[in-house]
């Protein structure tokens, strides 16, 4: 079982007086002044860069719902009752005495939500434990993807983002005049960004992953050599126009089994985990606020 951060137990959380129930899970009221605590924390670890809004708080219901379920799941399975369980609950309790925090108004809300947590955790370790990976179940995963990539390619692009085609046909002018890309992608692209990196995107992407997830974009660039760039800006649903570069194409090349092994078997386990949580919410009772 993962421990989790003390100093994200610790964190203040502000609560409403007015709280309203948002959901109920199975029963359990899910009120406000939990959304209101998580909106709270997001807002001070993002420093200001997340703002409160309904799409937000939106999303934070539905985690909240899932975490909930997940909860309830594990005491049903009794996990709480783990020596592990009781061992990192006692631990962090007496850090959070320790800390003072225990005498704080919102402890209570607090430990709630961390004991919620903590049993998610006990619950994602109970699946991977009854539902190990085995080393042939790997193995066929890597010859999967090796056979899914090969002789494909993957480019790094650099990305030119405007408000509008006016801008964009300006940025374009002066690709054709052979200005270099990263000096028109800081002077014209409105990705804050773009100011550090030149417009450059330092990973690679698959052009067959490309294709599945973005087709027009893979239309735009996957003939395009390197170092050369769209000659016409693509338009998203939100007006905003985009120019692309291919700053380099490569073949792609699989490292070899045994580099890779570790990290196929962790998301061979996470999605075990993850279809253990889609089949619970499924059968989970949620009831929205009316």
């Amino acid at each position: 079982m993962q421990k989790t951060y003390l100093a994200a137990f610790l964190a203040v959380f502000s609560g409403s007086l007015m709280a309203q129930t948002v959901v109920t899970v199975n029963g359990t009221k899910i009120d406000s002044s939990t959304v209101d605590a998580v909106v709270q924390n997001l807002k001070q670890q993002s420093n200001g860069q997340i703002t409160d809004n309904q799409e937000l708080r939106n999303e934070i219901t539905r985690r909240l719902a899932v975490s909930t379920a997940i909860a309830q799941e594990a005491k049903k399975l009794k996990l709480d009752q783990s020596t592990e369980y009781k061992q990192a609950a006692e631990q962090a309790r007496a850090a959070a005495k320790k800390a003072g925090a225990d005498k704080q108004p919102s402890f209570k809300q607090e430990w709630a939500m961390y004991e919620t947590d903590l049993l998610n955790q006990a619950y994602f370790a109970n699946v991977a434990k009854k539902n190990p990976v085995t080393e042939a179940e790997i193995k066929q995963a890597y010859d999967r993807l090796t056979n899914h990539y090969k002789g494909t390619q993957e480019v790094q692009l650099g990305e030119i983002v405007t408000q509008n085609n006016n801008d964009a046909q300006k940025a374009l002018g002066e690709l054709k005049k052979k200005k270099s890309f990263q000096e028109v992608a800081t002077k014209y692209s409105i990705d804050p960004q773009a100011k550090q990196t030149g417009g450059i995107v330092a990973t690679y992407v698959p052009l067959k992953d490309l294709q599945q997830a973005n087709p027009p974009m893979y239309q735009a660039v996957h003939n395009l050599r390197k170092g050369a760039y769209t000659e016409q800006p693509l338009q998203d649903n939100n007006g905003i126009y985009a120019i692309f570069y291919v700053n380099d194409k490569r073949a792609i090349t699989i490292p070899p089994f045994d580099q890779i092994k570790s990290r196929i078997g962790s998301d061979l386990q996470e999605a075990r985990i993850a279809e253990a949580v889609d089949n619970l919410m499924q059968k989970a009772n949620i009831q929205p606020a009316r």
